[in-house]
């Protein structure tokens, strides 16, 4: 059998917590669906969402998206029809369609310059968002800032906290 060493008293060496000045990123507790068939678009979304506390889900289908959406629940779905291949747009729409349609994300459509039918089509659908013609210039982060405050505030609401008024 060993005998159990001791090597002399341990000592505290400070009883104060040690902090490292930096604060600690906010916690992502929503989920972003990033739904797009360019992995270059992908990147600018899932990138703007990260800098404004999201959790990215990235779908490269329709599909895959539907079957994510399903799975995971989901605050904020942005969807790439701006360079979506023209066999894959149906099922894009469709997809779009079905977000719209469900009680709680919100949904950014990312379509073609001067799509007017498709901004008609996003706006019957009631998507809280249409962007025409994002590239790496438009700032998507502050589109994933506004859909953190409503999704806050609407669940806020939803958990029978008052509302916050402006003073």
């Amino acid at each position: 059998m060993s005998e159990l060493q001791i090597s002399g008293p341990t000592t505290l060496v400070s009883s104060e917590p040690r902090f490292s000045g930096k604060r600690a990123a906010p916690v992502a507790l929503h989920t972003c669906l990033v739904v797009s068939a360019s992995p270059q678009r992908s990147q600018l979304f899932v990138r703007a969402a990260q800098q404004e506390h999201w959790a990215t889900i990235v779908s490269r289908t329709a599909d895959e998206a539907a079957r994510q959406a399903a799975r995971n629940r989901v605050h904020l779905a942005v969807v790439d029809l701006q360079y979506v291949p023209a066999a894959q747009e149906p099922a894009f729409r469709a997809l779009v369609e079905q977000l719209a349609a469900r009680d709680g994300p919100l949904v950014a459509v990312c379509g073609k310059p001067n799509d007017t039918l498709g901004e008609v089509w996003s706006r019957q659908l009631g998507v809280w968002m249409y962007l025409p013609g994002v590239d790496s210039e438009s700032d998507v982060a502050l589109l994933c800032g506004e859909a953190r405050s409503i999704v806050e505030k609407l669940n806020g609401i939803a958990n029978g906290k008052p509302r916050e008024h402006a003073k």
